[in-house]
């Protein structure tokens, strides 16, 4: 190809790509870059322009960048052209040949050389360029552009045609193969800066998207105070809109909801008032609001005068419908993109609400933690209007071969009322940002739900705290008269004492375990449905407003059953001693006539089936802007605890008389032999001697049994289990209590079993050695003990009679049966449950007389249970007894 002026210098060919390189390398900014490049272009070609046209998403295009020599053309930078001005097929040859243009007006004719293969894509040789006739409609739009050589070189990025690099001059101009070659090159370099600042974008919409995040999670994640309306303000300016809007829907009955907004709405709503944020509640008067909750109106909804005043587009009937009709942005995401609600087929005083508001594209996400919907976040946009500047006046209707461009004098277009489209990446940023309002949200409600419990959770640890302090000094006394008897107790005594500081130890490990469960609970998932106790609240006229199902059970009545009833009807609430309150005397009443929290500890509640419990109650007044508009009465029943409390008395009582009677013995003893009322009857003083000497003994056992069944049922008795034959057990416990048994003429049988099990061996054998003590003292000279044993699965036992816990095991898997028979005189149906308690023997007579404390068989239950067996009785009086005991078999 000629050339129409010298060869450029190589230098000038290497200078031109090195300084585009390092414009490149050195700013990621495009825009600069891009006005460089067309500079030095031009300087290198020598034409009159040279700019940068760049495809929109409708094939449009608009100039971004432009050098122009000294106004021999018209700039044409910020101007569009439609899209028919390139046409498709040569739009498809820019991209898949990668075809380079160069058209000369005068010698009508057009210069192709494309880089890739049409069919298969492959690289062509460079210098592959082939001429043909212009088309007389191109040469007619370059001529009416004054321009009369040109040069195109398309821009490609990730396999799509991003623009072109073209050259315009206002003569006829060869273009050379060095010079296609040199803006080929160039174009290439172009590449690599706009995919270079497509991930700097790319990166700068990620960072500013998690900066946006950050804050307006730093605003919501507060345990304190959680700042919806501004974390609402931050979101809406992020997304670049005109407003927004925070609807938390009601979480239990009788509640209202919460609305947070930011920007002009005007929609005139009713419904729950706020927590807070722009748009408050000096608008109710306005908007038709009613001016009472629902829990404290007395109108029925038909008596209601503002029962049909507009809503809360979050809880009109169509609102939901409507979203369940339109596409979401994606499977499984409850997020709705509605670019252009003129086209939403919303019910007409919806639509008309959000007409006359100025909305025109509303995006809505679902706020839902888990699977619970807490409200929803939406986000609105006004209609906007839209200028574009045009190379020439498009006219959409002619195509341009029909009617040839004549004048490319530039045209101002202006569109009206458009919707604004929203972007993947708003959309993204909109879902994420839900999501920590969603989580915000959940989270607080539990924090302020815990917060109202933990003042109950208190007072629960403060009374244990009492209790702890009354066993504590009786167990002090216990202490000190068990010290004043006798010296011989001493030891003893000083293992009580050591008991009594471990109990101390372990009540302060107590607290400082409520302490920390205090601090766990503030993080609890609580919820009002969930608590133990009773709870229901009361309007002002003591009504019933809500209830929780653990109330409802108390009072044997259903949650619906009880509500919009008359507390005091209902519960008929008495004092301790059966009087009924009026309800002018009632506390609750005085709570909200006063507001004053009462704290009763021992008042009756009545059932619904007319039957009476004890119960413990707080009530609490509910405040409104300072008035009191209800209470809340959190009550348990305190049947089971008095039960406790008589058990306690019962077990002081029945330890002071066994400790009484042998202390009386032996202090009667001691007294004949002090004054030497004996000193001449050696044998009685000697008899005296022996009766002290075995009641001692006695007091010493009935110490340590106490002590050990003590420290085994509160889990301080540690078992030291290991693998044991349990033929080996037996054989043990049987050779410990042949003397005994021999001396009573008893005759014992075993019968082993070779079996391995995972237990204490010594305690299993104290087990076996308590069951045998007791058959040889119940039996008569010359009866028969049996002790033996087979394995069983879990199945087999007969729980109808089993006494202790269950194992924790599988139901299938093996274990040991051991089985002790007598042939004594029985025992009695109705103790073979009784027997296994303390201080519980079939004949309390004959105990003293054969050296018993009561408590052999409930420290055989203690040793059973915390190996995960169990153990029964079984009898037929005249004829003898059998105790049975499992061992689970597996470790």
């Amino acid at each position: 190809m000629t050339k129409d002026k010298k060869q450029k210098p190589i230098d000038s060919l290497e200078a031109l790509l090195h300084r585009m390189m390092n414009r490149i390398r050195q700013s990621l900014e495009l825009p600069a870059i891009l006005s460089g490049t067309v500079a030095e272009v031009r300087t290198f070609l020598g034409t009159d322009r040279v700019k940068v046209y760049r495809f929109d998403a409708d094939a449009s295009g608009e100039v971004v960048a432009e050098s122009v020599n000294c106004d021999r053309l018209p700039s044409l930078l910020g101007q569009h052209f439609p899209a028919e001005d390139i046409p498709l097929e040569a739009r498809k040859l820019f991209l898949k040949a990668r075809q380079r243009s160069i058209v000369d007006v005068a010698a009508q004719q057009i210069g192709l050389s494309p880089l890739d293969s049409l069919e298969t894509t492959e690289p062509l040789d460079q210098n592959n360029m082939r001429f043909r006739l212009v088309d007389p409609c191109h040469v007619e739009y370059l001529t009416s552009m004054g321009v009369q050589s040109s040069l195109v070189v398309p821009i490609l990025h990730r396999d799509q045609l991003w623009g072109l690099l073209v050259s315009h001059h206002s003569s006829p101009r060869q273009v050379s193969e060095r010079e296609l070659q040199v803006v080929q090159l160039v174009a290439d370099q172009l590449s690599i800066a706009i995919a270079q600042n497509t991930l700097l974008e790319q990166t700068r919409a990620q960072a500013d998207q998690e900066a946006t995040i950050n804050r307006v999670a730093k605003l919501l994640h507060s345990m304190t105070e959680m700042q919806l309306q501004q974390a609402l303000e931050l979101t809406v300016f992020a997304l670049q809109s005109a407003g927004g809007r925070i609807y938390i829907a009601p979480q239990n009955p009788g509640e209202a909801a919460q609305v947070f907004s930011c920007g002009d709405w005007g929609m005139g709503e009713r419904g729950g008032g706020r927590a807070g944020g722009a748009g408050g509640d000096e608008g109710d008067k306005e908007n038709n609001r009613c001016p009472m909750p629902n829990a404290r109106c007395p109108m029925s909804h038909a008596q209601c005068p503002m029962a049909y005043a507009p809503i809360l587009f979050e809880e009109h009937p169509g609102w939901q419908e409507w979203l369940n009709m339109e596409a979401t942005v994606g499977k499984g995401k409850l997020v709705w993109a509605i670019t252009d609600l003129h086209r939403a087929a919303l019910q007409s005083d919806l639509a008309q609400a959000f007409f006359d508001a100025g909305i025109r594209s509303l995006l809505v996400i679902c706020l839902q933690y888990r699977q619970q919907i807490l409200g929803y976040l939406s986000i609105f946009r006004h209609e906007i209007d839209t200028e574009t500047l045009w190379a020439r006046r498009p006219d959409r209707n002619n195509a341009r071969h029909q009617r040839p461009v004549q004048s490319f004098e530039a045209w101002r277009e202006l569109k009206r009322s458009q919707a604004q489209e929203w972007k993947t990446a708003e959309i993204e940023l909109a879902q994420a940002l839900g999501s920590h309002f969603a989580m915000a949200i959940h989270q607080y409600e539990l924090y302020q739900k815990v917060h109202v419990l933990n003042a109950d959770l208190q007072r629960d640890i403060e009374e244990r705290k009492q209790a702890e302090k009354k066993i504590s000094a009786l167990n002090a006394e216990l202490e000190e008269r068990v010290q004043e008897r006798t010296a011989e107790l001493q030891r003893a005594n000083e293992r009580l004492l050591r008991e009594m500081s471990e109990r101390e130890q372990a009540l302060r490990d107590r607290q400082q375990t409520q302490a920390s469960l205090e601090r766990l609970s503030r993080q609890s998932e609580l919820i009002l449905n969930s608590a133990g106790e009773g709870i229901y609240g009361l309007n002002s006229q003591g009504n019933i407003t809500f209830v929780n199902p653990a109330a409802a059970r108390m009072l044997l009545s259903g949650v619906k059953e009880l509500k919009n009833h008359f507390m005091h009807g209902i519960v008929k609430h008495s004092q301790p001693d059966g009087a009924p309150y009026c309800w002018e005397e009632n506390p609750i009443r005085a709570t909200l006539e006063t507001g004053a929290v009462q704290h009763i500890s021992d008042d009756i509640f009545y059932r619904c089936d007319g039957s009476k419990f004890p119960v413990e109650y707080v009530s609490t007044p509910i405040r409104e802007q300072g008035d009191i508009v209800g209470a809340v009465v959190i009550f348990k029943d305190i049947t089971e605890r008095q039960i406790v409390e008589r058990m306690k008395d019962e077990f002081v009582s029945v330890v002071s008389h066994e400790l009484r009677t042998p202390l009386t013995s032996i202090r009667s003893a001691l007294g004949l032999l002090a004054r030497g009322s004996l000193n001449d009857q050696p044998k009685k003083s000697q008899r005296m001697l022996e009766i002290a000497f075995d009641n001692t003994n006695r007091l010493v056992r009935l110490i340590n049994d106490i002590l050990d069944i003590e420290r085994i049922n509160s889990g301080k008795a540690t078992m030291y289990k290991q693998t044991c034959n349990a033929a080996d057990l037996m054989s043990q416990a049987v050779d410990e209590m042949r003397a005994m048994a021999e001396r009573a003429e008893i005759k014992l049988e075993l019968t082993p079993l070779s079996v391995q099990l995972w237990a204490d061996s010594d305690r299993i054998i104290q087990t076996l050695t308590n069951l045998l003590s007791n058959a040889i003292k119940f039996s008569s000279p010359g009866f028969t003990v049996w002790l033996s044993a087979q394995v069983e699965t879990r199945k087999e036992i007969n729980t109808e009679v089993t006494k202790g816990i269950s194992s924790s095991s599988d139901p299938c898997h093996s274990s040991i049966l051991f089985q002790l028979k007598d042939q004594g005189r029985g025992i009695p149906e109705d103790k073979l449950e009784k027997i296994f308690d303390r201080f519980q023997q079939v004949d309390a007579s004959n105990s003293r007389h054969q050296g018993g404390t009561g408590l052999g068989l409930a420290i055989c239950r203690s040793i059973i249970q915390q190996h995960g067996g169990q153990i029964w009785a079984e009898s037929i009086l005249g004829e003898g007894s059998t105790f049975y005991f499992t061992l689970p078999i597996n470790h």
